[in-house]
Parts: structure tokens; sequence; C-alpha cells
């Protein structure tokens, strides 16, 4: 049943979308987490959302693009829970442009919210876990855009390949790896999150970008959040103990069409 029952951690980017949804998977299944956000209305309608599950929730509004805030976040964890079990990366930044037009400006905001970020979360959930003893899982969200490229998300698309090689170098760090610590990233397509329905929202006939989109997909539509998020509530789970340094690829087999129809 993939329980998580147990299980204490920290979700970022959890105010909608796939952080929301991943949230209340793992809050569903027993485990207790600190969902974070800088917004903290929407952050404030993921508690409420996840009462009654079974693990208990607490919103807290954080950035983590500011690494002081990232240590007390995970403090937060061990002193509301006990422990830190897990951590899941999932805040991130997106801008649309292409290379050329790609500016040190555009660069430097989504790499401190889509690497920066994550890498701080890494390093100091690492210490905590190597500190209590009982291992742990890191999950980083990178995206089918860490194996590919989409012209015009350039600085999103080099985040998502600097996520996953972040992921890999944790994975065969054998300190960490004989601590029982795991890191696996979860490469997902298009969702139905505000993100992408904000990249639809910019083109001239959003309807038409979103039947574009869903047609490269040989399922024919793009992911609800919920689909990815117990990807990553597996690999929470105790039922992937052996998965270390994984890129589980959840795209609904666009990455299998080298064609489409």
């Amino acid at each position: 049943m993939l329980s998580c029952t147990a299980k204490s951690g920290l979700v970022t980017g959890a105010s909608g979308g796939l952080g929301r949804a991943t949230v209340l998977a793992l809050a569903a299944h027993g485990a207790n987490v600190i969902a974070l956000s800088r917004n903290a209305d929407t952050l404030q309608e993921t508690a409420r959302m996840a009462r009654g599950l079974q693990g208990t929730v607490v919103a807290l509004q954080a950035d983590v693009t500011d690494e002081p805030s990232v240590v007390d976040a995970l403090t937060q964890v061990e002193t509301s829970f006990g422990t830190l079990d897990f951590v899941v990366n999932n805040a991130g930044r997106q801008i649309e442009r292409n290379f050329l037009e790609t500016t040190n400006e555009d660069w430097d905001a989504v790499d401190l919210t889509n690497v920066r970020g994550p890498f701080w979360v890494c390093k100091h959930a690492a210490a905590a876990m190597l500190r209590h003893g009982r291992g742990g899982s890191i999950v980083n969200i990178a995206s089918v855009l860490s194996v590919s490229a989409d012209p015009m998300l350039t600085a999103y698309t080099a985040s998502k390949h600097a996520v996953l090689g972040l992921t890999r170098s944790i994975a065969v760090t054998r300190q960490l790896a004989r601590a029982g610590i795991r890191a696996n990233a979860v490469l997902p397509g298009d969702m139905n999150t505000p993100m992408v329905q904000q990249y639809f929202a910019a083109h001239a006939d959003p309807e038409l970008a979103r039947q574009e989109i869903a047609s490269a997909y040989p399922v024919e539509r793009i992911a609800e959040p919920a689909e990815v998020a117990n990807v990553v509530r597996f690999l929470v789970s105790d039922d992937a103990s052996f998965v270390n340094g994984a890129a589980i690829v959840v795209d609904g087999g666009l990455g299998a069409a080298l064609y489409t129809n």
C-alpha cells in the first residue's frame, strides 16, 4: 500500500499543482508534512484540504531562494515531528524565452529557484538525515526537459538538466548511500498545474495551445498532478528502499515517440 506512516518531511512549492498533490498523497498515507511555499493564501488552502487525512500537514510560508529560510524550514520539521525522513523539491520557476533572447536576469532567476534552492534543501536535509540515523529519501522534481530541450525554455531546460545531475551526484555519495539516504528524480511531462496554465495563457489562443501540447502525447492529454504525486509517494516509501539515483519519467509515453501522429 506504499505506506508513509511515521515519516516526516518537507515539500516545497506546496501551494498548488504537483506540490499540493504531493502533500495530499503523502498525508493520505500517514506522512507528516511541512508544506512550504511563498504564496500564503493558496498554501493555507493546501493545509485545509489535508485536514482529516492520516498525517499532519503544517503550512509554512518561506522562500527556497533564501538559504537561512531553508535551514529554518528543515529545523521546523524536526521540531514539529521529531525527525526528518524525506524532502521533495518541487518549487520551480519557468521563463519563456529562446536562447538568443534569454537575459542574465532570466538565467539567474530560474537558476536560483530551480537549482540553488534545491541544492540548499538537499544539502541541509542530508546532514539532518545523517544526524538522525534513520536513512531518508530525497526526491527532486526534474522534468522531461532534463533529458530533452525546448527552444523557448532555455534557462528552464538548463536548470532541469542541473537538477538531474544534482540528484545523481547525491545518490553516488557513498557516505549518504551507506546511511540509507536515497536521492531520486521524477521527470514529469506537462501537467495540469498553474505553471502550465500560465504557459497556455501566454499564447494568443490558449485552448489551441493546450490542444497542440496534448496531441503530442500518445495518450492525447497532459497529466493530472495526482498521477505524478503517486510516483513521488512511492519514492518516499520504504517500498523504494533500493531505488537510488533513478530518473523516473512520468510522461504518458511522450519521450518514447520519435514522431507523433
